[in-house]
């Protein structure tokens, strides 16, 4: 069984980085055998062409085609630049050929290193991908620098579980690929932030920095975006979106800018 690790940022030693070797660390210990890899690596190149995906696989090495359909398990981590996953992990998305992508196991996760503003727009890429391949991910694992630590012991959770999709691998049922819509929407539907938008990526924002603020902000600034918090989560519960978001905004810039 082999799993391999995707690692979308040009930087060796980023963040991406440690998070995918994280979840290959959790795989393991689970006996499989595991290879990290990263797309700076291999000479990607924009689809630019005017045909159908025939075409643009020709635009991705055979070699990294060949590394993903060998794989029995993808683990893919990107990097988040303004909003969104960045593009060289894109170029990968949009060329790479997995002839057998379907039902194969998959965990993905986007990490927003600066603001943290796009980590959940992100991951929705990531998996927007795994859906449109048919892929049976688990896990979308959005992650900010204020949630490192649990994020890093979360993936290493999901690479063991990923591992025991492997052994149970299931492809979704159907001859054709228009066949098996109906199964792989249902699967999807069970993973969570595929219905997330702006003003739920803040209140994830703002929950991440007043668990990781806590003890080293003033009291008075934490029990001030605390109170915001608490007040924008009942305007949410109200159905008073727009205002909840703008509370939620608010406590998380009472934080952020604490440094």
């Amino acid at each position: 069984m082999i799993i391999l690790g995707i690692v979308g940022s040009p930087r060796r030693n980023g963040r991406t980085a440690q998070l995918a070797q994280a979840a290959l660390e959790g795989a393991a210990a689970q006996g499989a055998q595991t290879r990290l890899i990263y797309l700076v690596d291999y000479a990607l190149r924009p689809f630019t062409g005017q045909g159908n995906a025939e075409e643009a696989e020709t635009f991705c090495p055979e070699t990294l085609s060949l590394l993903c359909e060998e794989a029995d398990a993808l683990v893919l981590g990107a990097p988040v630049y303004y909003g969104d996953i960045n593009g060289l992990t894109k170029d990968f998305m949009d060329t790479v050929r997995i002839r057998n992508s379907n039902g194969k196991p998959a965990l993905g996760f986007a990490i927003a290193g600066g603001s943290g503003k796009g980590l959940l727009s992100g991951v929705q890429s990531i998996y927007h991908w795994f859906y449109h391949r048919q892929f049976r991910a688990i896990d979308p694992t959005p992650v900010s620098r204020f949630n490192m630590a649990e994020a890093v012991a979360s993936l290493r959770q999901s690479g063991a579980r990923l591992v025991e999709e492997v052994v149970k691998f299931q492809p979704f049922p159907g001859r054709a690929r228009d066949d098996r819509w109906a199964d792989v929407l249902a699967h999807y539907a069970t993973l969570p932030y595929f219905d997330a938008d702006p003003v739920d990526e803040f209140f994830l924002l703002a929950r991440q920095l007043l668990a990781c603020r806590r003890g080293n902000a003033p009291e008075e600034t934490l029990a001030l975006a605390q109170a915001d918090y608490d007040r924008a989560l009942a305007l949410l519960q109200e159905g008073q979106r727009p205002e909840a978001g703008r509370l939620a905004v608010r406590a998380y810039e009472r934080l952020y800018y604490r440094g």
